[in-house]
């Protein structure tokens, strides 16, 4: 489909009346008309995508990082990454599993410096004498980042399809049918995918903890 041509003056007209009408327009071709405005200038045409996913790539965040304010930084973050590459964009395929992928290296460079702040500042927690809860593991979050970080370089072994299936079913833990739908594939390949990369990323993770059973 050549999406310039589709959204020209007289398409994106039409367009507008038939979402007033509650037509049935193709969600993608609606993305790429937004997509084409926006890299025509029309920074209104992005505040609509932003509309669109900002709470879908907020959830997905939080997920990630466990944490609201954070995933707001990771947010914001993603949408300024978004309308900076936007022209990589493949109009062929559907804009989600590119933000979410987007999303999940945003994620991972937050959890990694928020690593490197646990090792700056652990010497000085160590050495700190004031009365603490012995049942407390101090370094619950730090363990935590450590085990996210181990899941991330799983997910970078697994092909660019069943990295995102494996995503947006266990991580966003969304239903095999919504997964097939957002990536343009039919439920049988989806739960191959998924399969396949769960056992991909059980061997990664065993090789990196030395469990070679």
């Amino acid at each position: 489909m050549d999406y310039g041509a589709y959204c020209n003056t007289a398409a994106r007209t039409a367009l507008l009346m038939a979402r007033a009408s509650h037509a049935n327009v193709p969600p993608d071709a609606e993305i790429a008309c937004l997509v084409q405005r926006t890299l025509g200038g029309d920074t209104g045409a992005f505040e609509e995508i932003i509309i669109r996913y900002e709470r879908r790539v907020f959830m997905f965040a939080m997920k990630l990082l466990g944490g609201s304010d954070d995933a707001q930084d990771a947010a914001q973050e993603v949408f300024l990454r978004a309308f900076k590459y936007l022209h990589r964009l493949d109009l062929q395929k559907p804009i989600e599993p590119w933000l979410m992928q987007m999303t999940m290296n945003v994620c991972r460079n937050l959890g990694r410096n928020r690593q490197r702040r646990w090792h700056t500042f652990s010497p000085i927690l160590e050495t700190d004498t004031s009365p603490v809860d012995e049942s407390a593991n101090p370094h619950a979050d730090l363990a935590e980042e450590q085990q996210r970080e181990m899941l991330w370089k799983a997910l970078d072994t697994l092909p660019e399809k069943e990295r995102m299936a494996v995503i947006l079913r266990d991580i966003d833990g969304l239903s095999t049918s919504e997964v097939a739908e957002i990536l343009g594939s039919s439920e049988t390949t989806v739960r191959s995918q998924i399969s396949r990369g769960r056992v991909r990323m059980k061997d990664a993770i065993d090789q990196m903890t030395g469990d070679r059973r």
